[in-house]
Parts: structure tokens; sequence; C-alpha cells
């Protein structure tokens, strides 16, 4: 193979990736177009958690969760109950991730313990994570693609948290009348940037 092949095969890598995770973030937002996650993110504003440090967090176990599951999908997808499998066996990946997580954080950062152990805990038992996971695992994506649709949905993640946050103590308001205060003016409020969204993909939402 010619030096120019391998540098056109990686460039076309690059570009693939690059689009892959311009769709994850923007297009198919786990938050704005899935769904996925809202209450986990809420939980965070309310309790005035670390929010980035939460988002790195979830970033961090969707990314290990999805090179996982990329190591064996091919093998699960050629099983007759694959179907039926898929998420018994993504539940118990994303298990593996959060027990490995869990033992490098006290092992490795015993003094943050404490802050950390409540971030992790939301962050892998949540449905953005599994959500990526489900949204994958039809398709025999390779290693490489896992890993960037996983960074790619905790970045998307983060990009809707941060959103969400930045009108949360507006949203809180004493103007705001009493029967929206609160989380139902939250819901609106998600629900009106999730159709500015859906109007990057017009009417049809692909899985």
């Amino acid at each position: 193979m010619t030096p120019a092949q391998i540098t056109g095969q990686f460039t076309e890598a690059v570009t693939q990736a690059v689009a892959l995770a311009a769709t994850v973030i923007f297009v198919r937002n786990i938050i704005f177009t899935r769904a996925m996650g809202i209450s986990a993110s809420l939980f965070v504003l309310r309790k005035e958690h670390d929010h980035r440090l939460f988002c790195g967090v979830l970033t961090l176990i969707s990314t290990l969760s999805c090179c996982l599951v990329a190591l064996f999908n091919r093998s699960l997808s050629r099983l007759s109950g694959a179907y039926y499998l898929r998420p018994l066996v993504y539940s118990l990946a994303v298990g593996v991730v959060y027990v490995v997580v869990l033992l490098a954080v006290t092992r490795f950062l015993p003094r943050h313990i404490d802050r950390l152990r409540p971030m992790i805990h939301l962050a892998a038992f949540n449905g953005a994570v599994m959500g990526a996971l489900l949204l994958t695992g039809s398709r025999n994506y390779n290693f490489f693609t896992y890993l960037v649709y996983g960074l790619s949905t905790g970045i998307g993640y983060t990009m809707a948290s941060y959103l969400i946050s930045l009108s949360f103590e507006q949203l809180q308001s004493e103007k705001i009348p009493p029967a929206f205060r609160g989380f139902p003016i939250t819901l609106l409020y998600i629900g009106v940037l999730s159709l500015a969204f859906y109007g990057l993909i017009g009417h049809g939402l692909s899985t």
C-alpha cells in the first residue's frame, strides 16, 4: 500500500468520524431527539452537584461501554435470540464498566471518592448510556465507530444539559404561574429546544 493510499484511507476515516460525531451530537442528540437521560440531568441541577463533573463521568462511562460492546456485538448478532438478549447483555456490560470505574476511582482517587461515587452511580445507570448502546446494537459497526459514537453521545448529552442549565434559575422564577413552576415549565422548555433540533432532521427520525 502506497503512502498516498494510506493518507487517503486515513482522511476518509477521519471525515467519516467527524460526520458521525456531528450527527450524534446535533441531529440525534440523546436528550433532545431521544428524550433519554433528562431525569438525571434535572436531578443534578436540582441538587446543585458539579454538572460538568457529572457530564464528564457520563461521557467516560458511555465511551467505555460502547467500546466494550464493540468487542462482542458481532458475535452476539449471529445468535438467533440476539434481539432479546441485547438488553440483558448490554446491562451487564454497563455493570462491568461501572464496577471498573468505581474501583479505579477508589484506588487512584481516594480523596475524591465521596464526591465521585454518586456521580458514577447516576451516570452509569442512566438512560443516555443504555440508549447509546441500543441505538448502535443492531448495526455491526467497527470498534472505532463505537468509540466515536460513545464519545459523541457524552458530548451531545453535555451540550444539551448545558443548554438546560443556562435557564434553570430563570425557570424557577416567581413570575411563572405556580401550576407551571418547577418541573412542568422545565419540560416545556426542553420541548421547545427539542423542536428546534427536530427541525434539523425534518419529519423523519432514523434509528
